[in-house]
């Protein structure tokens, strides 16, 4: 794993965690457990159990720093989504349950059932797709990563983009507006940089190329070497694009609105899923000023933020199933900020 963040980690006061999911079980069983536990089985106050007591979750809604504020933010949000099921669609990870990395993909069907900061209850059923990266020290989650697909989401409901754009952006406080300066700096500071790489890695060299290309070159016979002629892209449940040809293009419209961007690649893990094949999850980060039309917003000449988080299965080394999940909700937010 690459972690070029500048973050500092806080430790924990937490009591052990249970015996069913602790520093001795798999990693992917911890993650899931934990997940099915919290959401499916309603046992919102084992986060306690399982986060670090000053846990950092950063995403471009709004930074958290205690297991208190993430039981109260899970509370709030089953009041919107009761039946919300977290259904894993994957896990990539490096380390053990005691120390490690997960990234942990997943689908999230839910109904509408109470009023939220958009709107009313619609009563509509409606999916999202979520992608957690955690990293897990002495057994415990430390700190998150977090990227959802919130415009997906508010469509699904049928509110309007530009006015919950803005219900978003009132909400960006004094904390999240310094973090997301400081994310635009170091983004643009480390552009395409891979001078803090201590050892050679083949998956973060295949992630940069590929990134660099799709965000800003747009090397079209770069792109056709690392894409299979059928692959996939999802970026959300309801947004797929399929063959490369397709791909290629969504990836010129997002240039078209930021082409000067900066890129940084923050995190890369990679397993093997057969003998010559692998899954890569990879965590980057997007700056740029905002120049082109995207949501069917014009170009505002704010500088944006983009958190990010890729999935791939890569086959005979050209990927064939893309995951791409970033907050084009809290992006387009940035624009009125």
């Amino acid at each position: 794993m690459n972690d070029n963040s500048q973050i500092t980690r806080t430790g924990s006061k937490n009591a052990n965690p249970p015996e069913s999911y602790n520093a001795d079980s798999d990693l992917v069983d911890f993650i899931l457990g934990i997940t099915y536990e919290i959401w499916e089985q309603g046992q919102i106050e084992k986060i306690y159990d399982y986060y670090a007591e000053h846990v950092e979750v950063h995403s471009l809604e709004g930074i958290t720093s205690s297991a208190a504020t993430m039981v109260e933010n899970t509370h709030a949000t089953l009041s919107v989504f009761p039946d919300r099921l977290l259904l894993a669609d994957d896990v990539i990870t490096s380390g053990t349950a005691k120390q490690g990395f997960s990234s942990h993909r997943i689908v999230s069907p839910m109904t509408n059932l109470g009023p939220s900061a958009f709107g009313p209850a619609t009563g509509l059923q409606v999916q999202t797709m979520n992608v957690a990266d955690c990293e897990v020290n002495d057994g415990l989650i430390t700190y998150e990563w977090l990227v959802r697909d919130n415009l997906a989401l508010i469509r699904q409901l049928g509110f309007d983009p530009a006015t919950c754009a803005g219900i978003v952006a009132q909400k960006f406080d004094q904390q999240q507006n310094a973090w997301l300066a400081s994310e635009y700096s170091r983004t643009v500071k480390n552009n395409t940089a891979s001078s803090s790489k201590t050892q050679y890695d083949p998956a973060y060299d295949f992630a940069l190329d590929v990134l660099k290309n799709c965000w800003q070159s747009g090397d079209e016979s770069r792109l056709a070497s690392a894409y299979h002629p059928y692959s996939l892209l999802r970026r959300a449940p309801l947004q797929i694009y399929s063959g490369r040809d397709r791909i290629f293009k969504h990836y010129a419209d997002w240039r078209h609105a930021f082409p000067r961007a900066s890129l940084s690649v923050d995190s890369v893990c990679s397993q093997p899923f057969d003998e010559h094949n692998q899954r890569i999850a990879v965590r980057w980060s997007v700056a740029g000023e905002h120049e082109g039309e995207f949501a069917n917003t014009p170009g505002t000449g704010k500088p944006i933020y983009i958190l990010g988080i890729t999935h791939w299965q890569v086959v005979d080394g050209r990927i064939t199933h893309e995951w791409t999940v970033f907050d084009e909700l809290a992006v387009l937010a940035q624009t009125l900020v």
